[in-house]
């Protein structure tokens, strides 16, 4: 199996000459294998190994026997281990997850922590079909029903084209000590329900069906990664124009949806409201739209957005010289001279005003209700709302747009020129000027 192992890692590039890996091993017979059989290849490929143990603070005294357990057998081997310590059941409680997937995540960030190369996880084949099975059950799309990719950013799955049998043969035949987790055995867990008795029930009609619902995960894995490549590419080229979203085959028009909410929320939107979304995409009226995870879909002005709302704290300071950072962004202030005013490159959030008027008496706020402020360029009194509006400032974000007082009067915002009295002028020696940076 060390040779299946290696052909896998080969044919995934996996892992390069030099790298340093962090081992996930939790003690149970999946991690022992796969520490093991690294164990064996890291003179071949120069490979550095760190084992990280995470104990959960879920299973007591069994826990500390992992922990015990992992720690013997890294000495044994010659690794250096990490053991990660967390009250997953109070950490999934402030959070509001579950404790699998609060378990995971917790992993992940220790695995991350350790700041290497590759991160080395002991899924399996079985594991993988699993997921597929799992995925199938609750509703799923291709990414879903791809099962476990054997590759994801740094992190690599060397036993994926191993069954759960071969592993425990494996074991056997080189006399590894493991441990045995009893929730395993317990069918109150979803994926141990599929494990013991889904599983079984399909090999009765085909003894290989993990192998077939491997090949055919990987299909639907690169089916998947050939969609969101053309989803990638029309947001690139077009932006999220709802007339040429609209104009997209189905499958490709869904895929776009679903990548711009995880470019912009990091949610995948639940099918009910996929369908929604497409619904008033059609409709191709301004609208928005609560979806999962406290976002929200919204088309205005012909395109297609999600957002979530964002905590207003009010802020006020005096505006001098340097930078500023606010919710929108950083307030960059200078002096200037005339001339190097006028050579500026634009800035459409910018203002300006000659600095000998306003001189330590200029305070930045962010809006409030009822604001209101004379364009010196258009020369009338209008409400900051209007102008904002007129902006394409986005709703959720005009709460923490800034002002500028003088004397408890607002005298300006970004994007509008001063009135008569703050204005540059010909009789101007210095302009203080004012630019919002989104970078």
């Amino acid at each position: 199996m060390k040779e299946k192992i290696l052909g896998t890692i080969k044919k995934y590039a996996m892992l390069s000459d030099g790298e340093s890996v962090v081992v996930g091993v939790s003690g149970g017979k999946d991690s022992v294998v796969l520490l093991d059989v690294l164990c064996r290849l890291r003179q071949d490929l120069d490979l550095t190994l760190i084992a990280v143990h995470v104990n959960h603070g879920i299973r007591g005294e069994e826990a500390d026997g992992d922990e015990a357990f992992v720690k013997a057998v890294c000495a044994q081997k010659g690794v250096e281990c990490r053991v990660f310590h967390f009250d997953i059941p109070a950490l999934a409680r402030e959070e509001g997850i579950g404790l699998e997937l609060c378990g995971r995540n917790k992993r992940y960030e220790a695995f991350e922590s350790i700041g290497v190369d590759k991160i080395a996880t002991a899924h399996t084949l079985s594991d993988s079909v699993e997921t597929l099975l799992f995925h199938l059950a609750r509703g799923s799309g291709l990414d879903g029903l791809g099962g476990i990719a054997p590759v994801r950013n740094n992190i690599i799955r060397p036993l994926i084209e191993c069954s759960s049998e071969e592993i425990k043969t494996y074991a056997l035949e080189n006399a590894l000590s493991f441990r045995e987790d009893a929730t395993n055995a317990s069918n109150l867990y979803t994926r141990n329900y599929i494990r013991n008795e889904i599983i079984p029930l399909f090999k009765q009609i085909n003894p290989s069906v993990e192998t077939h619902c491997a090949h055919t995960a990987l299909l639907l894995r690169e089916q998947a990664q050939f969609i969101q490549s053309l989803a990638a590419d029309f947001l690139a080229e077009n932006g999220a124009q709802v007339s040429k979203i609209v104009a997209l085959p189905k499958a490709l028009r869904t895929q776009v949806i679903r990548l711009l909410s995880e470019q912009q929320v990091s949610i995948v939107p639940e099918y009910r409201f996929m369908e929604e979304i497409e619904s008033r995409l059609q409709r191709g009226t301004d609208t928005v739209l609560q979806i999962n995870g406290g976002a929200f879909a919204r088309i205005r002005r012909g395109k297609l957005d999600f957002y979530r709302p964002q905590t207003v704290e009010d802020y006020r300071f005096a505006v001098v010289p340097g930078e500023f950072e606010i919710p929108l962004g950083r307030l960059k202030v200078s002096l200037l001279t005339c001339e190097q005013f006028e050579n500026l490159a634009p800035c459409r959030f910018s203002f300006a005003t000659d600095y000998d008027t306003i001189f330590d008496k200029l305070i930045c706020r962010n809006r409030a209700a009822g604001d209101r402020f004379y364009d010196g360029k258009r020369k009338l009194t209008k409400s900051l709302k209007k102008h904002l509006a007129e902006m394409d400032v986005a709703p959720e974000k005009r709460a923490m747009f800034p002002v500028f007082e003088c004397d408890q009067t607002v005298i300006g915002t970004l994007g509008a020129s001063a009135q008569k009295r703050y204005a540059p002028s010909d009789k101007t020696n210095t302009i203080l000027y004012i630019c919002l940076s989104r970078d």
